[in-house]
């Protein structure tokens, strides 16, 4: 506070509420226990802790709840002369741990496999913005009816062919496809 006047420090130090913090904060240091935890390291005083707070605590859980309906059981169930309760008790707890190590592997392979597919479907959007920004949106309109032609093609082949009663090939589909792209694209132009 340098940079203040020592007149407006003065007046500032003379009012009551400053006046008693001063004397709060004086009494507070003064205090025996503060005076205790600020010369003691902090090791022993987390010690104090653990043996003032935390043993008790735990002490009264272990003898309330876990050694009469946790330990007790099962101490007299192992130590029966029932092995075969024991095994049904054992296999019961090996499948549980072993369904939850396959729910993990089955979370994790999910979670690659929909990473995967995320990239390659966005990467599909962004080559086709690409494409279309590169070669422009006349050309991309034709290449895409081209495309429509193969498809309608190949549907066409199928649906003949499974009307007729025979199979077909995707290689017997396939030039007709192309001859079905390439007149509609060269319809669309006036070719024919």
């Amino acid at each position: 506070m340098d940079f203040l006047p020592e007149s407006f420090i003065s007046l500032i130090k003379q009012h009551p509420t400053i006046q008693h913090a001063e004397s709060l904060i004086t009494l507070i240091q003064q205090h025996p226990r503060i005076q205790h935890l600020t010369e003691t390291p902090l090791t022993s005083h987390l010690a104090s802790l653990h043996s003032t707070y935390l043993e008790p605590y735990i002490s009264h859980l272990r003898s309330t709840y876990l050694d009469p309906y946790v330990i007790q059981p099962l101490a007299t169930l192992l130590a029966s002369s029932m092995p075969d309760l024991v095994s049904v008790f054992i296999l019961a707890i090996v499948l549980l741990i072993s369904l939850k190590i396959l729910d993990y592997a089955r979370r994790l392979v999910m979670f690659w496999v929909n990473l995967f597919l995320r990239l390659l479907w966005w990467s599909f959007v962004l080559g086709v913005i690409w494409y279309v920004y590169s070669s422009g949106f006349e050309k991309s309109g034709r290449d895409l009816g081209w495309a429509y032609g193969i498809i309608k093609g190949f549907v066409d082949g199928f649906v003949g062919g499974v009307e007729d009663g025979r199979t077909t090939t995707a290689t017997s589909m396939g030039w007709s496809g192309y001859a079905t792209g390439m007149r509609t694209q060269q319809q669309r132009l006036g070719v024919f």
